[in-house]
C-alpha cells in the first residue's frame, strides 16, 4: 500500500482488533491528515481488509463532508445497513431510534469520512447513537482539523489518533498521476508533474 505505507495500516487494524482498556463499548478511531495524504485510502482498505471480514457483525461507510446535517447521517447509515424506511424518512427522532435498534448488541465498525464539524454538541448527540453497541465496536473518523479528531475521541490523542504527514515525493506523484493522468500515458507532461507533485506534497 504505497500511499499511506504498511505500519499506518497495521496500526489501524491492530486498534480495530483490540478490545477497549478502560472496558468501554465504542472505541473513536480519527484519521488526520492534509488534502490528499491517504486518509479516505487508508480508511478502505482497512474497511475491507480479510482481517477484519468477520470480526464485525456489521459495517457502513458515510460521507460526512463540510455541511454537517444529523438527519442526513442517520438516512445514509440507515441506508447502508438497509433497515432504511421511507415512512420515515423526514422524521429525525424516529430515524435515530431506528438506528439504535439496528445497532444494538452488535459488534460494529463505522466509517465517518470527511468530518469537518467540531461541534461537541452535535458530535455528543450523534454518538449516543453508537452507544447501543456490544463491546469492541469502532468508529473510524477521517479528517483534516485536529479539533475535530479532539472533539470526537475521547482518550489523548497520541492513543487514539492515527495522524498522517505529507506523502513521500514516490508516493506525491504517484497520487498525481492516477488523478490528473488517468486517461492514458502523457510522457511530455511527465516533467511538469513531477514538479507539481513534488511541491504540493499530497495536497492535490
Amino acid at each position: 500500500m504505497s500511499l499511506v505505507g504498511t505500519r499506518k495500516l497495521k496500526d489501524l487494524i491492530d486498534r480495530l482488533l483490540s478490545e477497549d482498556p478502560s472496558g468501554r463499548n465504542l472505541t473513536v478511531v480519527p484519521i488526520i491528515g492534509m488534502g490528499g495524504a491517504g486518509k479516505t485510502t487508508l480508511a478502505k482498505v482497512v474497511y475491507n481488509h480479510e482481517m477484519l471480514k468477520d470480526h464485525f457483525g456489521l459495517k457502513a461507510w458515510y460521507c460526512v463532508s463540510e455541511a454537517y446535517d444529523a438527519l442526513r447521517i442517520t438516512k445514509g447509515l440507515l441506508q447502508e445497513i438497509g433497515s432504511f424506511d421511507l415512512k420515515i424518512d423526514g422524521n429525525l427522532n424516529q430515524l435515530q431510534v431506528k438506528l439504535k435498534e439496528c445497532l444494538k448488541g452488535k459488534k460494529f465498525l463505522i466509517v465517518l469520512d470527511d468530518v469537518w464539524n467540531e461541534n461537541y454538541n452535535e458530535w455528543y448527540d450523534l454518538r449516543n447513537l453508537f452507544v447501543q453497541g456490544d463491546m469492541g465496536s469502532k468508529i473510524i473518523v477521517t479528517t483534516r482539523k485536529q479539533d475535530v479528531a479532539k472533539t470526537m475521541c475521547d482518550q489523548k490523542m497520541d492513543l487514539c489518533a492515527i495522524t498522517l504527514g505529507p506523502l513521500p515525493r514516490d508516493d506525491s506523484w504517484a497520487l498525481f498521476k492516477r488523478h490528473s493522468l488517468a486517461y492514458g500515458e502523457h510522457p511530455e507532461l511527465e516533467g511538469v508533474g513531477k514538479k507539481i507533485a513534488a511541491t504540493a506534497k499530497g495536497c492535490l
